[in-house]
């Protein structure tokens, strides 16, 4: 019913379970399913360590200006440099939450546009019935 709420592990062995119950199951069914279920977890680590590289990217850029700046990081720079990777982090995130507040803002413009037109064509559709 909740498919969705199903782990993927779940789902493999109902997928298994329901091969095996077939009067003659075929092994290369249940291969390709644990194929399936290798390659999503394979996805989901791809994408996993393709925020984290993200992330250190943003942490080397705040190092390298830090470094631009200051020279060598010394003990007594420590402060500059935690502050330059913070703000090298918090911008994008700044720069997400500004992209996300824009996609709501289409959205809600689009709607709105929607509801516009079809209210004008209620209305000229009965103006249409009222004369005839």
């Amino acid at each position: 019913m909740f498919d969705i709420l199903r782990t993927r592990k779940g789902k493999l062995k109902d997928k298994i379970s329901y091969e095996l119950d077939k009067p003659t199951p075929d092994i290369e069914v249940i291969l390709t399913y644990v194929d399936d279920y290798e390659k999503a977890n394979l996805d989901t680590i791809t994408k996993l360590k393709k925020g984290k590289t993200v992330e250190l990217n943003r942490i080397n850029g705040g190092l390298k200006q830090c470094i631009n700046a200051h020279g060598p990081i010394t003990k007594e720079l420590i402060g500059s440099a935690s502050k330059r990777i913070l703000g090298s982090l918090l911008l994008n995130k700044e720069e997400e939450l500004l992209l996300l507040k824009k996609k709501i803002l289409l959205r809600v413009i689009f709607f709105s546009l929607w509801v516009i037109v079809t209210l004008i064509f209620i209305t000229f559709y009965e103006s249409i019935i009222v004369s005839t």
